[in-house]
């Protein structure tokens, strides 16, 4: 009887430990380094960017930096080698077949999962700082996140999963700038292998060249109104020599398309637009005092500054010269 017992004791214990080894070979099949970094990929790939923050190792309470907008079809683990300090560098190629990037992960062990389940971290949060920026402006659209540089021509930093695809937008319909799309492949590990600054390249749009079109007519409406021969603050005026009877009346028959060009200072666009202005005068000649009308036709130049405020177009005109 006692020898059944110990027969079926042992036999226990046998299966116990098999059983023990047969978990623990799973355990090491799914909680290896590589599978910290696949699973990682797997929640930037799903936009689940709670849990990818996470497995990243950034706090809770930390911002949620910029996840993939892309569609990830290639996430695989290209290369994993153990270094002398128990560290293990981990290579995996993502994103899709356009711009696919491989990055290498530095991990560490962590502390056991439970106790006793293996766990792996990466050595530091793989999570770069994409500097944006606008030559002309500070309004940016940079994945679904808007961002404000301090100003006109200055960038700003954005936190991106690494190795996320985003698109940098110019945040101004008054403007024209091509989008710019790159994938976030610098690491804290790595010096040197930050992308470079995306600096948008900002022209005028239709859309401003007709706003500012419009400010300059209503100015210019403003200046013929004006009953004198030099209206103030106008890119026009006329001197003659003899005595003026009446109030001079002025028209603009010509207003050329308006032409907006960088000016000196970062935001600022100089204006250029030609023009003719007719003023009808009552003029007394002086030698002999006969009084006729008379049309002098003009031709202008408006020149001046255009700044962006508020999202609307501020329009300085340089005054007509002596």
């Amino acid at each position: 009887m006692s020898r059944a017992r110990l027969a079926w004791g042992g036999g226990a214990a046998a299966l116990l430990a098999a059983g023990a080894i047969g978990i623990g070979a799973a355990l090491a099949m799914t909680a290896g380094p590589e599978h910290h970094v696949e699973r990682y990929l797997d929640a930037l790939a799903r936009d689940d960017l709670v849990t990818a923050a996470r497995l990243a190792g950034l706090a809770e309470d930390a911002p949620l930096p910029l996840g993939d907008e892309g569609s990830a079809s290639i996430r695989r683990i290209i290369a994993t080698a153990p270094r002398s300090d128990g560290r293990v560098a981990v290579t995996a190629e993502y994103g899709d077949q356009r711009d696919a990037a491989r990055t290498t992960f530095l991990l560490e062990p962590a502390p056991p999962t439970a106790g006793v389940i293996p766990a792996w971290r990466f050595v530091d949060p793989p999570v770069t700082a994409l500097v944006v920026g606008v030559d002309q402006h500070d309004a940016l659209v940079v994945g679904p996140v808007a961002v404000t540089a301090p100003g006109p021509g200055e960038v700003a930093r954005v936190a991106v999963l690494v190795p996320a695809r985003v698109t940098v937008r110019l945040a101004e319909p008054l403007l024209l700038a091509e989008p710019v799309t790159v994938r976030a492949t610098g690491l804290p590990d790595a010096p040197g292998s930050e992308a470079s600054p995306v600096v948008l390249r900002a022209v005028p749009s239709m859309l401003l060249e007709r706003e500012v079109g419009r400010l300059l007519d209503e100015l210019l409406a403003g200046c013929a109104a004006q009953p004198v021969l030099k209206p103030a603050a106008c890119p026009f005026g006329v001197a003659i020599e003899n005595r003026v009877t009446e109030p001079p009346v002025w028209r603009i028959d010509e207003r050329a398309e308006v032409v907006l060009e960088p000016g000196a200072a970062v935001g600022e666009w100089r204006l250029r637009a030609d023009g003719i202005a007719t003023v009808a005068l009552s003029v007394q000649r002086l030698f002999d005092g006969r009084v006729f009308e008379r049309e002098e036709s003009v031709a202008f130049t408006a020149a001046g500054t255009v700044r962006l405020s508020g999202g609307q177009p501020e329009l300085q005109v340089d005054p007509a010269r002596p």
